[in-house]
């Protein structure tokens, strides 16, 4: 799966810039505010409908413009067919999505069109963040590989919203409580099952990436389902009703699940300098990719913003070369071009040197043909 076309529309400081991308690899370079972090900007928000650098979309319109229009030409690798993708945000929020013309429901239906993988300065967070990013970790893969995941996961969204707002109001009907507990403890059951078969499958990708890179340990997990799986979950949320009205929440549950990631034994968050989690992430991602390939016969594209900054030379060549055996298409962004050169002077990719918000093709770097 690759982006052969890209055109963004007024997002941040890029009014009008085209993108005729390599299907595999695409460096963008250039200075501080050039421009390079906003066109992996414009393609997340294609791909997932939302920003990874602020969640008011406000503030990504061009201070000039009512609206930004971010689109693309798809093609996919297992079809060989190809879709136009295109997405429309307005200053007031207004929010249009369209895959060959056709309007989309949802933000949601964007993430199976187009699978991304983001990896930026803040991606260290899966590790030594908090439990909500290793669920998004975990939610991604299930997502993409088991069809039936979106819609239990709405349902279980849902109803996690109703009995928290019945906990919420200041009278208590139990009956109610007990009928979305009822309804609430089959949802974190199945969730927890997808989650733990996808684990486990992803263990064997996990250690091939891991074994690609110098400067890591044996990987190991210990995955929390969000309550003390010893016991019936029914049984948990009987015992926890008292403290679950107190608080006015449910303390136990899918959404309170986590992963434990551990090296040699160790957590890796605590035993890890701060480069070798970065590595460990980029391992970790990685494996994503390679299982989503193995299941769907489908590469996912990779968002890498400063990689210079975030690896040495010879991890970020190990990096590159395990995407280039993934056949991933990936975007790259760095100040220096000489920071790539020499990784890519004997494959064909493309370089664009970014300039106050305009893009311009490199001819020096670029080699195009396979």
């Amino acid at each position: 799966m690759f982006l052969s076309k890209l055109d963004i529309f007024q997002v941040r400081n890029l009014e009008a810039v085209q993108l005729l991308c390599h299907p595999q690899a695409n460096i963008i370079y250039g200075a501080n505010g050039s421009g390079k972090t906003s066109c992996l900007e414009s393609i997340y928000l294609l791909g997932r409908g939302r920003s990874f650098r602020h969640r008011d979309l406000r503030v990504v319109v061009n201070n000039q413009a009512d609206e930004l229009v971010v689109s693309a030409r798809l093609t996919r690798d297992s079809s060989g067919s190809s879709h136009q993708l295109g997405i429309k945000r307005t200053s007031k929020g207004q929010f249009e999505a369209r895959v060959d013309g056709k309007s989309l429901q949802s933000a949601v239906q964007l993430v199976s069109e187009l699978p991304l993988q983001l990896i930026d300065a803040h991606s260290f967070m899966l590790l030594e963040g908090g439990p909500l990013q290793r669920r998004q970790f975990l939610d991604w893969g299930v997502f993409h590989v088991e069809h039936g995941y979106t819609e239990l996961w709405r349902r279980f969204q849902k109803t996690l919203k109703q009995r928290n707002q019945l906990l919420r109001h200041g009278r208590m009907d139990e009956a109610l409580l007990r009928t979305w507990t009822a309804e609430l403890t089959p949802l974190c059951e199945q969730i927890t099952q997808f989650r733990q078969a996808y684990l486990a499958e992803l263990r064997e990708p996990i250690n091939r990436a891991v074994g690609a890179f110098d400067g890591l340990g044996e990987v190991s997990f210990d995955y929390y389902c969000g309550w003390d799986d010893s016991r019936p979950l029914d049984e948990v949320y009987e015992q926890d009703k008292t403290r679950d009205i107190a608080t006015k929440t449910t303390n136990h549950g899918a959404h309170r699940a986590d992963i434990r990631i551990k090296v040699d034994g160790q957590p890796a968050a605590d035993h890890l300098s701060r480069g070798q989690i970065k590595l460990l992430v980029y391992a970790l991602k990685l494996a994503q990719a390679s299982h989503y390939r193995e299941k769907s016969g489908e590469s996912c594209l990779f968002l890498l913003d400063d990689l210079p900054a975030e690896l040495d030379y010879q991890h970020r060549g190990q990096v590159i070369a395990y995407l280039n055996e993934l056949g991933c298409q990936y975007f790259i962004t760095g100040v220096d071009k000489q920071d790539f050169e020499c990784l890519l002077e004997k494959m064909p990719h493309k370089m664009f040197h970014m300039e106050h918000g305009v893009a311009s093709i490199d001819e020096t770097t670029g080699i195009e043909s396979l």
